[in-house]
């Protein structure tokens, strides 16, 4: 022990000691005085400086003098190794040996000096897979580690390991998900499996098509084409609707990689839903062949929906219901708005006039059945539509057409509508006048036929609907109507009186209604001021117009399919609901819901109630890809949909994205090990960055020693012994 290693801490200021140590050694030349007068110089100085020796031991304790020991250590950096189990890491690996897992495993632990073995020497090694989700691996469960079904995602495991390891590898062939956002606090550093330019495969990248075609139109399909490893070849894209080709396009590939887009036509007589697919020959060598093919799913209806609407003046009502028509593709709109009246006197030539007459009697008498729905806006018929052809108009209703009348002033037009074949058809009370009101604004909430009714259902969830209605924005003109029966009303005001103010009935094969009111534009304006989306009055359109054209859309029962597109091998679950109490009770039939895969084969399902009333869940396991029908019995008739199972377009590709790993090591400060490097070296490196110190420090007090206790006993001891053999004592 030498004098650097010896250091105090004084148990009282160092000032008092220093004092302690005058006062001892007064007190010691005081004793040798004492003791002169009673032994010789020599005993008496013996005595005196074993006493002061004594004094200054004790005294020098009270520094608290004590040796310090100090030891460096270092803690072994924390590294997670996250191995890939994504489905493309089960396709073959570098040279054909075994899949891109392999490849991984065969890094790891075999070898003259396997990977695992040189890392855990110098590193706290811990083992996850990436796959559905991040999993902790021993050692013992590398070997009969297999590929999964779900694309593995770094950023789950950057979120679960930060803090938590100061460095991760990554083995992975790239096809992986990645957040760019996320942020690590650690160094990802990848090591690529797979070749890219070993690797074969065609495949149908990405497909864009509406859901929704008309008879007789013909659409494009976009088709993205992409190939790995051919070159010099020219291939057919094939499109099919069952065993029979629709279209068919051919492609040059030229290098690899290649990507081909392309459109392809499709057009349809035949209304109803049409299952394709599209698709490109197996080439020999290819990795992958399930992606040469993609299955797509294409409603063809009727031509589109043509809607005569007549306005009797330009307003904000008329504005926005004409924009909402015109927002919806299937629908055809011929509309007229009446800038000026027939008694109107201009001075100025017919021919130079810019406006024209309105078509009164091409309308009504030639072109009227050429129209499903006719919509009158606050028109004052009288003056321009003669009343003989109001019974033409009532034909029009009776053999299946649509009529819709928008409130105002116009709205009965004077009363004029009373004793005319009009009064049978509209689902309200004629009484000779006009009525029509603009008091305080008006809110709205639904009458109990209109919580279920399919023109006010704007959600499927019941309380839902009703907060949507309930938060439309006040109505500030009201007209003042009586319903025939209360089963049409389907509106009514939330404030004071309940006034009706949506009417809906049937009249023959057609329907009619009446919205009372010339402020409903206040339901796009209203939402859109208080910051709130518009899409509920759109809605509202949309579902009025086809329900007065009879949509099939609008069946009773209604089959909704999850957002996320169904897999193969995984449990697919639906909802189906009853918008009729009397339908209900038939469900419990097990013949109702019929499922059957794309050959016809009926398929196992599965049916069971829901928390929510006349709302029952479907599911069904498809054992493959393809389009699967689903059918729905009720008394009334029979609902059918279909939905598509596949693969997600991302998971269709399985070559080595290096690129992906790339973007993920260098997000996160990490870097990619290239193949021949010295993995280790680099890895070191980045593990120093991580690596941890301390010193640990180890006390002594001296006065804790032996041999400084035994030289206070053996100086103590003397001075006793001396004092008694010298007659001091």
């Amino acid at each position: 022990m030498s004098l650097k290693e010896i250091f105090i801490e004084p148990l009282i200021p160092s000032g008092l000691i220093y004092l302690l140590f005058l006062l001892g050694g007064i007190a010691v030349i005081l004793q040798y005085v004492w003791i002169r007068k009673r032994l010789t110089r020599p005993k008496a100085m013996t005595l005196s400086l074993l006493r002061l020796f004594t004094l200054v031991l004790l005294t020098s304790f009270l520094f608290n003098p004590f040796s310090l020991e100090k030891k460096e250590s270092k803690v072994l950096p924390s590294l997670a190794i996250l191995l890939d189990t994504s489905p493309s890491m089960g396709l073959p690996g570098r040279g054909g040996k075994g899949n891109r897992l392999d490849e991984a495993k065969a890094l790891l632990l075999e070898g003259q000096n396997p990977l695992l073995r040189s890392l855990s020497e110098k590193f706290d090694v811990s083992l996850y897979s990436i796959g559905q989700s991040l999993m902790p691996l021993r050692e013992d469960e590398l070997a009969p580690l297999k590929a999964g079904k779900k694309k593995g995602d770094p950023t789950d495991a950057v979120r679960i390991l930060n803090r938590k390891v100061s460095l991760a590898i990554l083995l992975s062939d790239g096809n992986l998900k990645w957040d760019e956002r996320a942020s690590a606090g650690f160094p990802m550093l990848s090591i690529p499996l797979g070749d890219s330019k070993e690797y074969k495969d065609i495949l149908v990248k990405a497909v864009k098509s509406p859901n929704l075609a008309f008879r007789g139109r013909e659409i494009g399909i976009d088709v993205t084409i992409k190939s790995y490893g051919y070159r010099g070849m020219t291939l057919p894209v094939v499109l099919k609707d069952g065993d029979r080709i629709i279209a068919a396009k051919e492609i040059r590939i030229h290098e690899s990689p290649l990507e081909i887009a392309l459109t392809l036509p499709f057009a349809s007589e035949r209304v109803g839903q049409h299952n394709l697919s599209l698709s490109v020959p197996v080439q020999t060598g290819e990795n992958i062949t399930f992606n040469n093919q993609i299955d797509l799913s294409i409603k063809v209806a009727r031509d589109k929906i043509r809607v005569l609407m007549v306005s009797g003046t330009p307003s904000l009502n008329y504005r926005f219901m004409r924009m909402a028509l015109k927002n919806d593709p299937s629908i055809d709109l011929l509309s007229f708005v009446i800038l000026r009246t027939p008694s109107d006197v201009l001075n100025v030539p017919i021919q130079e006039q810019s406006l024209i007459p309105f078509p009164v009697d091409t309308l009504f008498s030639k072109e009227l059945n050429h129209f499903d729905l006719l919509i009158f806006d606050n028109l004052p018929s009288h003056l321009y539509i003669s009343p003989n052809y109001y019974g033409a108009i009532r034909e029009f209703v009776r053999e299946g057409g649509g009529l819709a009348m928008i409130g105002g002033p116009h709205l009965m037009d004077g009363g004029r509508f009373l004793r005319t074949p009009l009064e049978e058809v509209l689902p309200v009370k004629l009484i000779g006048r006009e009525g029509y009101r603009r008091e305080s604004p008006q809110t709205v909430r639904l009458s109990r036929v209109g919580k279920t009714h399919p023109i006010t259902q704007l959600s499927l969830d019941e309380k839902e609907n009703e907060n949507l209605w309930r938060d439309m924005p006040a109505l500030d003109g009201i007209n003042l109507l009586e319903p025939k029966a209360f089963k049409n009303v389907l509106l009514e005001g939330a404030d004071g009186a309940s006034r009706p103010i949506l009417f809906a009935d049937h009249y023959g094969k057609g329907r009619t209604l009446i919205l009372g009111t010339d402020f409903s534009w206040k339901w796009y304006m209203g939402m859109v001021s208080r910051g709130k989306s518009h899409w509920a009055y759109l809605r509202f359109i949309e579902r009025m117009v086809r329900w007065l054209t009879k949509d099939v859309s609008l069946n009773p029962v209604q089959i909704a399919f999850p957002e996320t597109p169904g897999e193969a091998g995984q449990e697919l679950e639906f909802r189906i609901k009853m918008k009729e109490e009397n339908i209900s009770s038939h469900l419990k039939g097990k013949t109702l819901l019929s499922i059957f895969n794309s050959e016809g084969a009926k398929v196992e399902s599965h049916l069971k109630g829901s928390e929510s009333s006349g709302e029952y869940l479907g599911s069904f396991i498809p054992k493959r890809e393809g389009t699967y029908r689903i059918k729905v019995e009720f008394p009334n008739g029979v609902q059918e949909e279909f939905v598509t199972i596949g693969r997600p377009i991302e998971e269709r590709e399985g070559a080595p994205d290096h690129e992906r790993l790339k973007a993920i090591s260098v997000s996160t400060g990490g870097n990619v090990l290239a193949r021949g490097d010295d993995f280790l070296k680099e890895i070191n490196t980045y593990g120093a960055r991580g690596e941890k110190r301390f010193i640990e420090e180890k006390r002594s007090p001296l006065w804790n020693l032996p041999y400084i206790l035994l030289t206070l006993l053996a100086l103590l001891s003397t001075e006793w012994f001396l004092r008694r053999r010298w007659g001091l004592i």
